[in-house]
């Protein structure tokens, strides 16, 4: 930006980068140097130095600049911004904040319903799960067990399995098993 009141400017003759740039050159760094250390970009450092402070992101950012530069250089920073100040024709007065007023925490009432909801929902699925799971177990067993009280496995002495429902009389049983070694046999 150009200046406000040149004749402030105009006065002092010098812009605060100025200043800075004769301090650095006195200590012999380069520009990459300094930028290194403030963590800016050698072009920014230039700005900075040149005065084009309106190529730099806002007042408030050279501002901040301006103090970490003079940190850097060992200088006094309260003059340099000062210095920023009367050149650009801004001033250092941020702006008012206004209170919000006390934001109250929530309820914590509805946060414990949520939290026995929780619990009820999750001890519903583990019980109903094992329930589940006994009936399973259950179900096998009986299918294992019908399935062998209905039938009966015969392993006849030439190595042939015969199986037998239970249902079948004891006397049918023997002599289809006889019919079977009979026809076994040449």
């Amino acid at each position: 930006m150009k200046a406000a009141h040149p004749e402030v400017a105009a006065a002092t003759g010098q812009h605060p980068g100025e200043l800075l740039r004769q301090a650095r050159e006195n200590r012999e760094w380069s520009q990459a140097e300094v930028a290194r250390k403030l963590n800016l970009t050698v072009t920014s450092l230039n700005h900075l130095e040149t005065g084009a402070f309106d190529k730099l992101p806002g007042h408030t950012f050279a501002r901040g600049y301006i103090r970490a530069y003079a940190k850097l250089l060992g200088m006094d920073q309260a003059p340099l911004v000062e210095a920023f100040d009367q050149y650009t024709g801004t001033h250092a007065k941020g702006s008012d904040v206004h209170s919000l007023g006390r934001i109250e925490e929530p309820v914590r009432l509805s946060h414990n319903i949520m939290r026995g909801v929780t619990l009820l929902l999750l001890v519903a699925v583990v019980g109903g799960s094992f329930i589940w799971w006994q009936d399973q177990g259950s179900t096998k067993g009986r299918d294992l067990a019908k399935m062998a009280l209905e039938h009966v496995e015969v392993e006849s002495a030439d190595g042939t399995t015969q199986i037998h429902p239970l249902d079948e009389p004891e006397d049918q049983a023997v002599t289809a098993g006889q019919q079977a070694e009979s026809a076994a046999l040449p």
